[in-house]
């Protein structure tokens, strides 16, 4: 694409002569150096900005930009309420394929987001932190399926980005992204699962094979049982008392009875922790071979500051090695931090980013898809056969071919979905039940009069209250003899009755029979729980009713009768359900509410244009990429190649300087000819940018 090279908006900073006179007052090279190593390239702007700075001050003025929070925010289905991905497979094939395109659409627009931060950021070091991080605890999206999750795990490595290494490393320990990609939700006291226990030692803390054994693992995994995800409530993280090993253990020679929050300290204090962290950060900021003496001395500064990463940066970048000449131009830059460098330090703006995402994931990096739990690969590994000759093309393709916003023809079902208006509002009584989406789980009979009904109902209102999920399975033996078990902890402001007490277990299950409530036997129920059991006893049926027409509905197979089957076992439940409780508890004192949330609420966008074949979600899907596209702007920006040139040389073809400018080292004497030969300072730029120079950092 022929970019347009943006107009220049050089950033004026006025520096006190003082820093000048500074005996460390950077070079041009030197400003160049500071501001690509830490972010993502180096406009002229930038560079002449830092020029002449101290090395104190130069790190000191970067430190100081980094934020807890992102310039642009995320998008808003993050901070909605947790989508049903465990149920919604009850709606029928359609409904659950249009709900998992849906989070597809959500990652990809996740990924834009991030492209787009990293590039407008006046943080650059905080991305390159957290695009750190990310890597280090590595957790990939394919295997939970769910954006929120990764974005607030984002969030989460963002707001430790510069903080304390102990907080970031207890919170990604309740981070339910890593809880399922490494499987603990599987790691009890009775069958522990080692995974998470081993990558923590291995891969996150302490490294492979320092300092820790496997009896150490063993131990980790049992502090570690019981630290699970409630699927019901939204997917937070929820410790299990009954799957937990209270028992002592014995970790890295500290015995108690451990959990999974006194991990970063036991680990921390450990003699041969620090040391990893500090080659990985080398690793990442000075060079390829880190320096014994100096991760040690580095460590010691570390450990002194209270494991707090910000002091570990600054000791690191005033390091000699980190000035050095030598470790210069030896980093080779990862797809991400190419592409992006690279359009922050010509000043592009970008219609849409998605072709940066494209890009670097062709190239081997897709943002939140990293290939393994070690991360992705680093260094001279980014560099193959292939990716070589990627890597060329696409800077090409960047600075020859125009991108045009795709506006010019959006699909019908974009307007209709931009034209649709939103739900009106509904007025709810104190004592109406109000439900949005219901799910059918289950409904089976069996000899004996047997019936079980599993129902979980979306977005519910009652009294006051509002549950995003309230589920509920009835085990009734007959109309007299039945069990409701309740799951109550997914609501807002407070919670069902007395919840938590003793008879609810962590992921807010209650139990009672038919025989508690005629007896009375449910004191730890509030006059106000009362009234919302009965409104869900007796409008049971007509909850089982709204379901059976439905389009999607399907608990079982695609076999029609199976399901009609499926529905009379349910309503005879359920009618067993409701006449007792009128009996017991009295009738429900006002009205169900059905379908006052759109589908949305529950993961299902786009459900409300009736699509029910697979030709109208493929419709759907491409309506919804048009209107996702996002564009960036750098904070500095130039109208032309020549522009740019100006602002980096002042003359016409100084070649030389503008290659100081755009690479670590100088390409071996080939300046002059460049000045020489060059017809404009397009050709210029692109002779600079396509050797294997400009890869390096």
């Amino acid at each position: 694409m022929r970019q347009t090279l943006m107009t220049a908006t050089l950033l004026t900073v006025l520096t006190p002569m003082s820093l000048w006179a500074s005996p460390e007052a950077m070079t041009q090279d030197e400003a160049r150096h500071l501001i690509s190593r830490t972010g993502f390239g180096a406009s002229p702007a930038e560079i002449t900005a830092m020029t002449g700075l101290s090395y104190k001050d130069g790190i000191r003025q970067i430190l100081g930009t980094i934020e807890t929070e992102p310039s642009n925010p995320m998008p808003d289905w993050v901070d909605a309420w947790r989508y049903p991905h465990d149920q919604i497979w009850a709606l029928g094939p359609t409904a659950t394929d249009l709900f998992f395109t849906n989070r597809w659409l959500e990652i990809t627009q996740l990924q834009h987001w991030w492209i787009k931060e990293m590039i407008e950021t006046p943080s650059p070091l905080t991305e390159r932190l957290t695009l750190f991080w990310h890597d280090h605890f590595a957790t990939g999206y394919d295997e939970h399926e769910s954006p929120q999750w990764a974005a607030h795990q984002n969030r989460l490595l963002r707001t430790h980005a510069a903080g304390n290494f102990a907080d970031l490393a207890g919170d990604i320990l309740e981070d339910p992204s890593m809880l399922v990609y490494l499987t603990n939700v599987e790691n009890s006291a009775e069958a522990p699962n080692e995974n998470l226990a081993r990558e923590f030692l291995e891969l996150f803390t302490l490294g492979e094979g320092r300092g820790y054994t496997q009896q150490d693992v063993v131990e980790t995994a049992r502090a570690l049982t019981g630290h699970s995800v409630n699927d019901f409530a939204g997917g937070d993280f929820t410790f299990d008392p009954e799957t937990h090993d209270f028992n002592e253990k014995t970790i890295l020679g500290i015995t108690g009875p451990h959990r999974a929050s006194d991990l970063p300290d036991i680990v921390m204090n450990a003699p041969d922790f620090g040391p990893f962290i500090v080659e990985k950060l080398w690793l990442e900021f000075v060079s390829h071979q880190p320096d014994p003496a100096e991760v040690s001395r580095l460590t010691a500064i570390w450990r002194a500051a209270d494991w707090e990463i910000t002091p570990l940066l600054k000791a690191m970048f005033l390091t000699d090695a980190f000035w050095a000449p030598e470790n210069r131009g030896n980093l080779v830059k990862s797809p991400v931090e190419l592409m992006v460098g690279s359009i922050r330090t010509f000043g592009i703006t970008l219609p849409q980013v998605d072709g940066v995402t494209w890009a670097a994931s062709d190239l081997g990096q897709t943002l939140f898809f990293p290939p393994n739990v070690g991360g992705w690969p680093d260094g001279t590994e980014w560099i193959n056969d292939a990716t070589a000759s990627g890597r060329a093309t696409m800077l090409t393709w960047f600075m020859h071919h125009d991108q045009e916003p795709r506006d010019a023809e959006v699909p019908m079902m974009a307007v209709m979905m931009q034209a649709a208006p939103p739900p009106g509002p509904v007025t709810v009584g104190p004592n109406d039940l109000s439900v949005g989406e219901i799910f059918l789980l289950s409904a089976e009979s069996w000899e004996d009069d047997q019936r079980l009904l599993e129902l979980t109902l979306f977005d519910v209102q009652f009294g006051g209250q509002h549950w995003r999920s309230l589920s509920f399975f009835v085990d009734a033996y007959g109309e007299d003899d039945f069990e409701i078990v309740m799951q109550v902890s997914d609501c807002a402001p407070t919670c069902f009755g007395n919840w938590p007490y003793p008879e609810a277990n962590a992921f807010g299950w209650i139990w009672f029979d038919a025989d508690n409530i005629a007896e009375g036997d449910i004191d730890w129920m509030t006059a106000q729980d009362r009234k919302l059991l009965a409104a869900l006893m007796g409008h049971m049926p007509d909850l089982i009713a709204a379901v059976e027409d439905a389009p999607a509905f399907n608990p079982y197979s695609t076999d029609a009768k199976e399901a009609a089957l499926s529905v009379q076992d349910a309503q005879e439940a359920a009618s067993w359900v409701a006449r007792h409780g009128a009996t017991s508890l009295g009738a429900p004192g006002g009205q169900l509410i059905l379908a006052t949330t759109p589908p949305a609420t529950v993961g299902l966008a786009g459900a409300e244009l009736g699509m029910l074949s697979e030709d109208d979600i493929d419709m759907y899907t491409e309506a919804r990429e048009i209107m996702m596209m996002q564009s960036a702007t750098p904070p500095v920006t130039y109208s032309s190649a020549q522009a740019w040139l100006d602002a980096t040389t002042g003359s016409t073809f100084d070649s030389l300087r503008a290659e100081a400018n755009l690479l670590a080292i100088p390409l071996p004497s080939q300046g002059r000819r460049i000045e020489r030969d060059a017809t404009d300072a397009a050709a210029l730029i692109r002779h600079i940018i396509l050797s294997p120079h400009f890869q390096l950092n």
